[in-house]
Order: C-alpha cells, then structure tokens, then sequence
C-alpha cells in the first residue's frame, strides 16, 4: 500500500511539474499509464535536461522524447522555418520528415530549399535524389542525380552509384543494378551491398551465387562491430535465413 502511494504521489508531482511548466501533455498520457517508465522518461527528458552535455546522454534523451512525442522533431523544425524561412532550416524540416518516413513532403522542402540557394548545392541534390527515391518517384530521383555536380571524392562517387543501383533496382532494370552494386561492393562500408546483391541473384534464379555472397556475409559478420550487427538486426536477420535456406 505504502507503494502505491508513493508511486501515486510521483504521479501527480510529475503531472502538475507538466502544466505549470508548459511541456507536452502526451507526457500527461504516459505518466498516467505507464507510471514507472513514463516518470522514469519524463525526469530523463523533461526535469534534468542539464545534468549532462555528454552526446550519449542527448541522444538516449532524444530517443526518449521521440517515443513519447514521434512528431516532436517536425513540429520543431516547421516552426523554426516559420520564424526563420533559411535553407538550413528547411534543410532540417526536411531532415525530420525524412525519419517519419513522410517522404513526398521532405521533398518539397528540399526543392525549397534548392530553389533558395543562390548555386548548386551537391548536398541539397543528393537530398533530393535520396526522398524521390524513398517516395518512389524513379524519374525524379535519376533527373536529380543527373543534375549532380562532378566530384572528385570516390566515397562521394560511390554513394551517388549506390542510390542510381537502388534506383535501377526500384525500376526492375536488374541488369543495370547488379553491375552498379558489384563495381561499388568492395568500397561500400557494411554488407547492404552484398545483401542487395544477394536479393537480386534469388529473384533471378541464381542461388548458387546468391549463396556464395551471403556466406561472404556470414564470415564478415564475425568480423563486425556488435553495434552495426544491432543496427542492421533486420538486415543480417535475412541473410541468415536466406542462406538456411539456399542449404
């Protein structure tokens, strides 16, 4: 019992630090529902916002607030465009639109902010190539990459071929996306390529060469930072039960 009023106490603390303070009331919502973990995320995010300027201790606060507020960050930057109408402004509501996977309204603040900028910004154009891309708009994302300047960085180069390969993939032209993935594969940090590669060997037929790639996967998995593994969970998830599957 004496728990319970406790945890009762903390709840109406929190709840009342909420308006008198003004924040978000979706936190009124998770503080009321899921007492333990929303006052644990609401002192994490909301009350002791200073404790720490370490970058690790900003981005599990970041996180937090985005599972509580997943429109938080958009909200934010379109109101940072309305006060301030900057490129880099609408650069970053484009950012933010991008993660909420709203991608044909990103687009339309990168071509904004393409239209403002007084010269040919390469990293405005491969904004733009990447959400025509992700909002399956394949003549735009290829008119896009075409308008790239020249650049003599070869990561750069590389990257530009990597979204053309997804392009030509996204367009069923297979031929043209397995010669892009295979001229990039062995520059290309991590093991999409490979898995891409893979995909498309299955799709055609090929299983032995599908199979020669993912058990390529496979060794440079043991190889690979645990991190990365987690981040690409889904990734290497499929490559192992694909390659379960090819025997």
């Amino acid at each position: 019992m004496l728990w319970i009023g406790v945890t009762i106490a903390l709840q109406v603390a929190c709840i009342v630090h909420v308006f008198r303070n003004g924040r978000n009331t979706a936190w009124v919502m998770a503080i009321a529902f899921l007492p333990m973990i929303g006052m644990l995320a609401y002192f994490i995010v909301e009350i002791m916002p200073n404790l720490s300027r370490d970058r690790r201790v900003r981005q599990v606060q970041a996180n937090i607030a985005d599972s509580i507020d997943p429109e938080r960050r958009v909200r934010e930057a379109r109101d940072a465009v309305a006060f301030s109408d900057t490129i880099a402004n609408r650069l970053e509501y484009g950012d933010a639109l991008m993660i909420r996977e709203r991608y044909d309204e990103a687009l339309k603040q990168f071509r904004e902010a393409e239209r403002m900028s007084p010269h040919t910004d390469r990293a405005i154009g491969m904004r733009i190539a990447e959400a025509a891309y992700d909002a399956g708009l394949v003549a735009d994302a290829l008119a896009a990459l075409d308008r790239l300047p020249e650049t003599g960085s070869q990561s750069e180069r590389d990257r530009r071929d990597l979204l053309r390969a997804k392009v030509a993939e996204l367009d069923g032209r297979t031929r043209d996306a397995l010669a892009l993935y295979r001229a990039i594969v062995d520059r290309v940090p991590g093991d999409e390529v490979r898995c891409r590669i893979a995909a498309l060997l299955i799709a055609d037929g090929d299983k032995a060469g599908a199979r020669s790639v993912l058990k390529e996967v496979e060794m440079r998995m043991q190889r690979t930072p645990p991190a990365m593994l987690k981040t690409n969970a889904d990734m290497y998830g499929w490559a192992k039960r694909m390659l379960a599957e090819l025997g």
